[in-house]
């Protein structure tokens, strides 16, 4: 049957870029360019997080009343309650919706007949079994209810290879998928020169680094010592490092070299086009980060002809595998290595074979195909 409406369902405000790395807006202006009706729902009560993360939380952690780290509201019972009234009143309003769509892996359609598709990376409890850290009391609870919304849904996605096998181990009842590709989240609103772009890229003295300070405050550390190495030599005296989603006073001593553009919002147009000046003019983007390294990031700018200088992280090499010819693996956590991959990067006569193959290896993950993937899936 036709797929023609779709309430959906995201953490925060679905039609914004600031939700979950501009998923949802992306996902939802792909469904509309198909002709379909959607209905965006946030589950997420801005107030109330808001209230609880930044203040009621770390009263609890003062007076030490839980026995683990006190949670974020997305743990909350108070987050789920607020959820489900929110999902019980959308069926309601839009009793004729073909399907229900979530941005995660924490709440389904319990309240109507409309079904449910649940689509995002992996549960918490593959997420932290890949941190190695221990699960803590909310968390067993939450990874509860994620487990009963995953097998109770319709159909789940998971945008990863790895991700989705290791889901259909720990939930053998449910039917799990991955459709085959990524998708990159572009909102630059132009079309892409290939010439312009290549352009840029060889007269370009600039290093990109990309990734919030909480998980990859290390990395860019180690990146800014690497430049500075290249720097040494009058080869590479005048190389730039641009750093998005990390401040200048979130990181030590940061060399005159390095411009730090903290987060950039993309629903900001100056922002936006600040971001995907930075995209264009790098001549390599680089996260050496062992386990995961900022994949959204990184094939975002592969479209945008960025080679790219990167751990061989799982998901990445089941994508793209254990060679790549659009960049190098950094195998080695080193400034030496880093600086060297680069190098060997920027000194290749191959260079701007390296960029269109780049472009090459994600220039069909759209949202436009994904949405077909989507759609196909839920009309069978």
């Amino acid at each position: 049957m036709p797929i023609r409406e779709i309430i959906f369902f995201a953490g925060g405000d679905p039609e914004s870029a600031q939700t979950w790395s501009n998923v949802p807006k992306c996902f939802i202006d792909g469904l509309r360019r198909k002709g379909i009706v959607v209905h965006p729902v946030a589950l997420t009560n801005q107030r109330w997080e808001r209230l609880y993360d930044n203040f009621i939380r770390k009263v609890l952690k003062v007076l030490t009343l839980w026995y683990d780290e006190p949670k974020y509201y997305g743990y909350t019972w108070l987050h789920k309650w607020i959820g489900n009234r929110r999902i019980k009143k959308a069926v309601a309003a839009f009793p004729k919706a073909d399907y229900c769509f979530f941005i995660n892996y924490a709440f389904y359609n319990r309240f109507s007949a409309i079904p449910s598709l649940l689509l995002s990376d992996w549960t918490s409890a593959i997420n932290l079994q890949r941190r190695g850290k221990a699960v803590a009391r909310f968390q067993k609870r939450f990874s509860l209810q994620e487990k009963e919304a995953i097998e109770h849904a319709e159909h789940v996605i998971s945008i990863f290879p790895l991700c989705a096998e290791e889901m259909r181990q720990l939930y053998p009842t449910a039917s799990i998928h991955y459709l085959g590709g990524n998708v990159i989240n572009d909102l630059s609103g132009e079309e892409l020169s290939e010439t312009d772009v290549l352009e840029q890229k060889k007269a370009s003295r600039r290093i990109l680094f990309v990734g919030k300070p909480d998980r990859y405050k290390e990395s860019a550390i180690k990146l800014m010592r690497a430049v500075e190495l290249l720097r040494k030599t009058d080869e590479y005296s005048d190389l730039e490092l641009d750093i998005i989603g990390i401040q200048r006073n979130q990181l030590p001593e940061v060399p005159h070299f390095v411009q730090c553009h903290g987060f950039l919002r993309k629903d900001v147009a100056d922002e936006c086009k600040e971001y995907y000046d930075c995209l264009k003019n790098a001549k390599v983007i680089v996260n050496p980060t062992p386990k995961w390294a900022a994949y959204s990031s990184m094939i975002e700018a592969m479209y945008f002809y960025t080679p790219v200088v990167v751990s061989p992280f799982d998901d990445f090499v089941q994508e793209f595998g254990e060679t790549i010819d659009f960049g190098r693996y950094n195998r080695d956590f080193s400034e030496d290595c880093i600086a060297e991959n680069i190098k060997k990067l920027m000194d290749s006569d191959d260079y701007l074979k390296t960029c269109r193959q780049a472009h090459e290896a994600v220039k069909d993950y759209t949202w436009d195909r994904y949405v077909d993937k989507v759609l196909k899936l839920c009309e069978q």
